[in-house]
C-alpha cells in the first residue's frame, strides 16, 4: 500500500466523502481490531496497577500503625494485629497475582513471602 499525502474523495448527496480502495477497507478494519484488543488488555493493566496501588497504601498504612503502636506500648510485640497483617498479606498475593496476569509476567516459581 502506497502512502499517499491526500485522500481520493468524492461528494455523494452533498456530503465530501473519502474513497478506500477494498484492500485499504480491509486495513482499516484490521487495525480497528487489533486496537481494539489493546484497549481492552490496557484496560485490565490499568486495573490491576490500581490494585497494586491500592495494596501499596493498605501495607504502608499498616506498617505506619504498627510502628505507632510499638512507639507507644500498645499491645504485645509479637502479638500486634497479627490477623489483620495475615489477612493483608493474602490480599497482596491475589492483588499481585492479578497484576502479574494483566502484564503477561509469569508467577515466580518461589515465592518469599509463601516460604516457612
Amino acid at each position: 500500500m502506497t502512502a499517499r499525502s491526500e485522500p481520493a474523495t468524492t461528494t455523494v448527496d452533498g456530503r465530501s466523502m473519502v474513497l478506500l480502495s477494498e484492500q485499504e477497507y480491509e486495513a482499516l478494519l484490521s487495525s480497528r481490531r487489533q486496537l481494539g484488543s489493546q484497549v481492552a488488555r490496557l484496560t485490565k493493566v490499568r486495573d490491576a496497577l490500581l490494585d497494586v496501588v491500592e495494596l501499596a497504601e493498605s501495607l504502608g498504612s499498616a506498617l505506619v500503625d504498627r510502628r505507632n503502636q510499638a512507639a507507644t506500648g500498645e499491645g504485645t510485640a509479637d502479638g500486634i494485629g497479627v490477623d489483620a497483617a495475615a489477612e493483608l498479606l493474602g490480599e497482596a498475593h491475589r492483588r499481585l497475582d492479578r497484576a502479574r496476569r494483566a502484564a503477561g509476567a509469569r508467577k515466580p516459581t518461589t515465592d518469599p513471602a509463601r516460604e516457612g
